[in-house]
């Protein structure tokens, strides 16, 4: 048996076998403050133990079971893991409160139309801002229920007492202290049931959240003319001089008896010529009308109309010299926003380029139109009947006209802040299971998880673990196996690094999939740079462009047409996919950092005498809110994995474009639902998350404290570390150390105790009582 090193530390020691003054007041009244205990026994010297061989290793103990009367009052009921439980329902009822009186105030106040609601509708520039500051909230909910829900999941897969017993008699070791899903095995239905819930809610808040509120995009279709400057001028208006107008059309070409089959050709069919002279003259009385029109610069024009989607303009009237009071107006052309590849605004740089047939349209470059934009052209076509129909890409009749200035007519905005009635709902839904899986668990106390390293070390330390003992200086690799036994080792200081606290498959997942990660969004980012409708590829071009914002410089699939709630579901998901990938990141970030703490905390008892950190506090423990993570390191994780979040959102997200006539009214037919990008966003999010890569394998070069075998989150190499003097009955609630505790023989032993204890000595051998005792038999 141990003994103390001199008789004024045992003194001391004894002085504090005592039960704490202030417990004794609240818990104990009646019993005398000043109990005693007797010294130190040697179960060598044949003395009888103080701790008798029928005690009941489940009582979590004090030597006194009065001391357990306090288990579940009131003031015990909020502390521990339930205090955070019952953090983590309040803040998920919050939010759910929050989202059901806004969807409910939104839906009154706005109303629903074929499930989407209104909120704003106008200025394309406050719909931008309302949206980020929005999706910003948003993902502020959105971290506080993901964390929540890590913490909740994390309590619930913390193993019991009885449910570590029942695998350590299988050779099989459970995680503590650490998110774990091999312990999913082994612990209650109602538990298993409880997590599985909070994790499958999870999925749908991660797709449908950031996309619940979404901005729409108003897209002008207009009508392009090509005039002569006495007409935009307001001057008489000569029908005369107005020619036949031909417009286009698409027909199979095998309805046309042509030799070859599965290809389409051009063909031109005529347009109302009175329509074109009632239009010219309505001009004529437009034009007169200052207001409605305003005068742009050549390179002006080509960028307010060189997009795919036209929000503030409507028609436009390009003056050419090349045409005269004879020849006023011609090239009457509707661009509607397209779903194919070739540009709405083709007309600006080439209407009508030469390709070789079979091939797509070229591109049309701005930048090289804005180079030359005092030398602007247009190219018109002077159709006749006889010119068609003709294979796409033969000559026509066709010449460049030059453009001296244009006039724009400026139209209100109608870009939309909206929100989806369906997914709201949705989301609400699974707030709510959330809250009421949380409810449940604060109500269940059928258990007392080790939730903790110091909940683990306290329960062993009450009742050591018969299937660990003489191991005491085993780290977690000497349990990785099935075969267990005793082990008698010599004394080896190691020099540790962060690197070891975690194995070496979680450091693979987490750095690996975040690399992954990373080169994703840089092709995302080449591909979106390298987009030939982006006309200013500069830092300071992508940074004005913003973030979250809609344009036809950053749509990443074009062609995915509006079909009611089917097509906008689709995009949704599409959308939102990083996000739910975003999650499972951050939980594995955040294990591979509980990991490295556990064992900072862990090799800290090695060199200071402490309390242990525990959920249920007695004695002299130290109560814990919080989990393995200490706050210095799981807020700032918090807010890292929020605004990540955000900027994912403003990465990738729903982009929905509503094309109106010249009129102003929708035009269904031309409205596209598709994902958009942001450049600027992708940029920032790599660098954040290269500086997140880096963070973590840096802190993994750290050094441990040398001294301590390390153990991870292992339960049976914690357990072999928590063999104490058989007399120190009550070190779980008092100050602790592990160190070497002064035996008899050549076998020394290494335990946590509330006695004195000195470093192991290199080369020394050491294993446990038991081994002791035989050998000194021997």
């Amino acid at each position: 048996m141990a003994t103390l090193a001199n008789p004024q530390a045992r003194a001391h020691k004894e002085r504090a076998r005592s039960p704490p003054l202030m417990m004794l007041k609240h818990v104990l009244p009646t019993l005398s403050t000043r109990s005693t205990r007797p010294k130190s026994a040697s179960i060598l010297s044949g003395q009888t133990p103080l701790l008798d061989p029928s005690f009941d290793l489940d009582r979590r103990g004090l030597a006194n079971p009065q001391l357990r009367r306090s288990r579940y009052t009131w003031r015990t009921f909020i502390r521990g893991w339930h205090a955070g439980t019952i953090t983590c329902a309040v803040t998920v009822c919050i939010v759910l409160l929050v989202n059901l009186i806004l969807t409910i105030w939104a839906s009154v106040k706005y109303g629903i139309d074929g499930d989407l609601g209104t909120v704003h509708e106008g200025s394309c520039h406050k719909t931008k801002n309302m949206s980020l500051w929005l999706h910003f909230a948003i993902n502020v909910l959105g971290t506080a229920l993901l964390s929540a829900s890590n913490y909740c999941m994390q309590c619930l897969s913390s193993p019991t007492r009885k449910e570590v017993d029942r695998a350590h008699n299988r050779n099989i070791w459970l995680d503590i202290g650490v998110p774990s899903i091999r312990n999913l095995r082994h612990i209650t239905r109602k538990r298993l049931l409880l997590w599985i819930l909070l994790a499958i809610s999870s999925i749908p808040l991660h797709l449908f959240y950031n996309s619940a509120v979404f901005s729409t995009l108003s897209a002008r279709e207009y009508d392009v003319f090509i005039v002569s400057p006495n007409l935009a001028a307001g001057q008489f208006f000569n029908a005369s001089g107005v020619p036949p107008v031909w417009i286009d059309s698409w027909t199979n070409q095998s309805t046309l008896n042509e030799s070859v089959s599965d290809h389409w050709i051009q063909q031109y069919s005529p347009f109302s010529q009175s329509a074109l002279i009632m239009y010219g003259s309505d001009l004529v009385n437009d034009v007169k009308d200052k207001s409605k029109w305003q005068k742009l610069e050549n390179a002006e024009c080509i960028k307010k109309y060189g997009q795919e989607f036209v929000s503030s303009r409507g028609d436009l009237l390009a003056v050419s010299p090349a045409l005269n009071d004879s020849y006023p107006i011609k090239w009457f052309d509707r661009e509607t926003p397209n779903a194919d590849s070739t540009p709405a605004y083709s007309w600006v740089c080439d209407r009508y380029p030469q390709a070789q047939f079979g091939q797509q349209f070229e591109q049309c470059h701005l930048d090289m139109v804005l180079q030359d934009a005092a030398n602007w052209t247009i190219r018109s076509d002077d159709m006749e009947p006889d010119y068609y129909p003709l294979y796409r890409g033969h000559p026509r009749g066709s010449r460049s006209d030059p453009v001296d200035y244009c006039l724009s007519q400026p139209v209100k905005e109608h870009c939309r802040l909206q929100f989806s009635l369906a997914l709201l709902v949705m989301v609400i839904i699974c707030n709510a299971t959330k809250a009421l899986c949380m409810i449940l668990m604060i109500y269940q106390n059928d258990s007392e998880p080790l939730v903790t390293l110091g909940d683990a070390v306290a329960s062993f330390l009450d009742g050591p673990d018969p299937t660990t003992r003489d191991n005491c200086t085993a780290t977690k690799h000497r349990f990785m196996n099935r075969t267990w036994g005793k082990q008698l080792r010599s004394w080896e200081t190691e020099k540790l690094r962060w690197f070891n606290g975690a194995s070496r498959k979680r450091w693979l997942v987490c750095n690996v999939l975040c690399i992954v990660a990373l080169i994703i969004a840089g092709v995302l980012l080449d591909k979106g740079i390298s987009n030939f409708q982006l006309t200013d590829k500069s830092l300071k071009g992508i940074w004005n462009l913003g973030y979250g914002t809609i344009t036809s410089q950053s749509l990443l699939a074009k062609g995915v047409i509006l079909s009611g709630k089917g097509g906008l579901f689709a995009t949704v998901l599409l959308a939102n996919l990083p996000q739910l990938f975003l999650s499972f990141l951050y939980l594995t970030y955040n294990g591979l950092f509980t990991c490295m703490l556990l064992g900072q905390e862990w090799a800290s008892y090695a060199h200071h005498r402490k309390p242990l950190r525990v959920t249920w506090p007695r004695g002299e423990q130290r109560s814990t809110y919080r989990l393995q993570l200490p706050y210095t390191y799981g807020i700032p994780l918090i807010v890292f994995s929020g605004v990540l979040h955000w900027l994912v959102s403003q990465s990738i997200f729903l982009a929905r474009v509503t094309a109106l006539d010249p009129s102003g009214v929708e035009d269904k037919d031309y409205s596209i639902s598709t994902c958009g990008y942001s450049n600027i966003a992708i940029i920032t999010v790599i660098i954040v998350g290269f500086i997140a890569v880096v963070f973590g394998i840096a802190n993994g070069f750290r050094k441990y404290p040398a001294g301590m075998p390390l153990v991870g989150s292992n339960s049976a190499a914690i357990s072999a570390a928590c063999h104490a003097p058989k007399d120190d009955v009550d070190a779980s609630v008092l100050p602790v150390m592990w160190g070497a505790v002064e035996m008899e023989g050549k076998i020394g032993h290494c335990c946590f105790t509330s006695y004195e204890v000195t470093p192991p000595v290199v080369g020394e051998l050491y294993a446990g009582y038991e081994a002791t005792q035989k050998r000194l038999d021997g």
